[in-house]
């Protein structure tokens, strides 16, 4: 068992890095190509723009408005685990899956982070926004085995995730309605 564990460690590890290098990267070229296209202070306007997606986002997570996502329609490679060991599959996986916008996007938030970032404008900064965002993603993963009774229950934990999908999304509509304060608050001490 404790080879098990260990196996299980350093492919959760590969996960989470990997996921992280990717993120990182689509964060820093999201800051820069807002530093790029709106150089200079944060306006009230970008500021405004960057509330209203927040707003947006909310309103289509709570059902008010219904509009598809602009996303990829994919899912990351299942094959990989097919083909490459574990830890190599589980890089991959998190790699891609870190990439944020090479797969469904399952919560409209992260158009929320986008604009952030280009807000902002700094690379650095949109770096650390997108790999916390990671990081929150990949938590899921951390957390699964206190999920499991056993190490064969990897279907009973997924059937036990889609049922509360909505308990999933109200947390994540929590999120948005605490940013979006935050950029209320930002707003009204001025920029």
């Amino acid at each position: 068992m404790a080879g098990y564990k260990k196996k299980w460690l350093g492919e959760v590890i590969a996960y989470t890095l990997a996921g992280s290098v990717a993120s990182a990267s689509v964060g820093a070229v999201v800051g820069w190509l807002g530093g790029l296209l709106w150089p200079g202070q944060v306006s009230r306007l970008g500021i405004l723009v960057a509330l209203a997606v927040g707003l947006i986002a909310i309103a289509r997570e709570v059902g008010w408005l219904s509009f598809p996502l602009p996303e990829l329609r994919r899912q990351t490679e299942g094959v990989w685990a097919k083909l490459f060991s574990g830890t190599v599959a589980a890089t991959l996986w998190g790699f891609d899956l870190g990439l944020v916008f090479t797969a469904r996007l399952t919560f409209s938030g992260v158009w929320l982070l986008v604009a952030v970032a280009m807000l902002v404008g700094e690379p650095a900064f949109g770096s650390a926004l997108f790999v916390l965002y990671w990081l929150g993603r990949a938590l899921s993963v951390w957390i699964a085995p206190l999920l499991m009774p056993d190490a064969d229950a990897t279907p009973w934990v997924l059937d036990v995730i889609y049922r509360h999908y909505r308990l999933f999304q109200r947390i994540h509509v929590l999120g948005l309605v605490w940013s979006t304060v935050v950029l209320i608050v930002w707003l009204s001490k001025g920029t």
